[in-house]
């Protein structure tokens, strides 16, 4: 899956809506990740990122092709991507049997993708009625630089003017199918729909089935995991829920969150030999520790964090202007 992440992020640098918008998804998917990038751009924390990011050439750079190359203006034309993983034939989540789907909603122009395909010689097949170009020259010709893991078992496909797929060999077809026939099946429980249905101002969720994956060493227990990330009038906000395979393995994570939390703090009341800049940011992380709540109940842990969503825009703004003055004026070196 993490060559797919490197294409998705080569095409949407730069929605998972408020209630995780999935459809054209084939069903089974056992993680799902979604990106509300209107959303988010609009938002007070995205606006300052997005000026952050701005400043760095290489961003600026990708930008630039993807407009000249692909027909695609960054700012405008990407709205959301939804990305779902999907068991392999053992029922199990691995680095080597796992396939995934990517969606990206938008603007596109279709025929202008495929002919960059056609006139690189790009190497493709044909699904149906769409052509699927092999991710892997896909990526090396767009960003000029060779993708560090092999992706020649993903495709991107033009799918229409409003989305762009990218899908694993195995579910290319079924992926295809599905957007054709804009298919809405249940990619999560409902007690995590209802979650994710009542951030309405939510442009980053997240949900897995733990019990899906490869048990890695120290496995805690967790059976799902969900997580909402957004802003409302005020607030920066944060939501993750955990279920756990008994109530003894809730708690002690519980336990074990508010021992990280307290460290935390004790480490960043120090602030000997701080400069005044470092001791405000250093406050500001107290602060934000400070509003973090642990909780649950049972076989649930929860963590949620509101924080002041200006207070967040202006820190980073400050890193902006900062970057901007040490930055050399146009034309120097």
């Amino acid at each position: 899956m993490r060559p797919l992440l490197t294409l998705i992020f080569a095409l949407s640098f730069g929605t998972v809506q408020a209630a995780l918008n999935t459809e054209s998804l084939p069903a089974g998917s056992v993680a799902i990740i979604g990106i509300d990038i209107t959303a988010f751009r609009a938002s007070k924390v995205g606006r300052a990122l997005e000026k952050l990011a701005d400043l760095k050439a290489k961003d600026l750079e990708a930008s630039r092709r993807l407009r000249e190359q692909l027909g695609i203006d960054s700012k405008n034309d990407l709205h959301e991507v939804v990305v779902a993983i999907y068991p392999g034939a053992d029922g199990k989540v691995a680095e080597k049997n796992a396939s995934g789907v990517v969606l990206i909603r938008g603007k596109f122009l279709p025929a202008q993708i495929n002919t960059f395909g056609q006139s690189n010689n790009l190497p493709s097949k044909t699904v149906g009625k769409h052509q699927a170009w092999e991710a892997s020259a896909f990526i090396e010709k767009f960003s000029g630089e060779k993708p560090k893991e092999n992706t020649q078992d993903a495709y991107v496909v033009a799918h229409s003017e409003s989305l762009v797929i990218i899908a694993g060999a195995e579910f290319l077809e079924r992926s295809l199918a599905a957007a054709d026939r804009k298919e809405k099946s249940a990619q999560i429980p409902v007690a995590v729909a209802t979650k994710f249905a009542a951030a309405q101002n939510g442009w980053l969720t997240l949900y897995a089935d733990a019990t899906k994956m490869e048990k890695p060493k120290g496995d805690v227990g967790a059976e799902d995991l969900a997580l909402v990330l957004g802003e409302n009038a005020t607030d920066l906000q944060l939501a993750i829920a955990a279920n756990f395979v008994s109530a003894e393995k809730a708690s002690t994570m519980r336990k074990q969150l508010q021992g990280f939390q307290a460290l935390s703090m004790m480490g960043l009341s120090n602030d000997d030999g701080k400069s005044s800049e470092e001791k405000e940011n250093m406050a500001m992380l107290v602060e934000l520790v400070q509003k973090i709540r642990i909780g649950g109940e049972g076989k649930q842990a929860t963590l949620d964090l509101d924080y002041p969503a200006d207070k967040l825009a202006q820190a980073i703004a400050k890193v902006v202007d900062k970057a901007q003055k040490g930055a050399p004026a146009p034309g120097t070196k």
